[in-house]
């Protein structure tokens, strides 16, 4: 429970930094949560950042894309070139990674799961950003929302298949055998 409370933490800190003008903030608080994930890890803190740079790759790619076909009508704020999404979304990308493993293991690691779950979580957590004032989706919202829930199905099958590669236990060393000469 405490990996996903820290998780939906930082989520708020991004979502509400850009809605009330403070973009790098809630972008710092995520970043620094992410850290204390990583903190406590333990002895898994290589795969959890290699999980997280593959979901910062994902989320270039998705939300590039989300830009560039007109999702989004505007971002409040945090907006540093027009053509990219802003850093406190692709924080919240890298946060999200931190529960793959965790608290949604159960859905993560069932690719047909995370399908399922992104192509339904990802339209949900834009609607509520954009009611919470973080960002505006472009009309007509169900074309919005096909294409939030396309991107997102094919970005969590992939982040799956990832976290499932980097949890899978490492493979034992070949059994080496004595043969002995024959009796004789």
């Amino acid at each position: 429970m405490v990996n996903y409370a820290l998780y939906q933490i930082g989520w708020f800190a991004c979502i509400l930094g850009a809605a009330w003008g403070w973009p790098m903030a809630g972008a710092a608080a995520g970043a620094a949560l992410i850290g204390v994930h990583l903190a406590v890890s333990g002895r898994e803190w290589r795969g959890e950042l290699a999980l997280i740079g593959v979901a910062l790759a994902l989320g270039l790619v998705v939300e590039g894309f989300q830009v560039w076909s007109g999702t989004y009508a505007r971002f409040t704020s945090g907006v540093v070139w027009a053509a990219m999404s802003p850093p406190w979304l692709l924080v919240m990308w890298a946060q999200f990674a931190t529960v793959c493993r965790g608290s949604l293991k159960g859905v993560m690691l069932l690719p047909w799961r995370a399908v399922l779950f992104g192509a339904v979580g990802g339209p949900i957590a834009f609607w509520a950003g954009e009611r919470l004032g973080a960002v505006e989706l472009a009309r007509p919202s169900a074309e919005v929302f096909i294409r939030l829930g396309v991107t997102w199905a094919v970005a969590m099958g992939l982040l799956s298949l990832a976290a499932r590669a980097l949890s899978a236990p490492a493979a034992a060393p070949p059994r080496t055998t004595t043969t002995y000469p024959p009796r004789g």
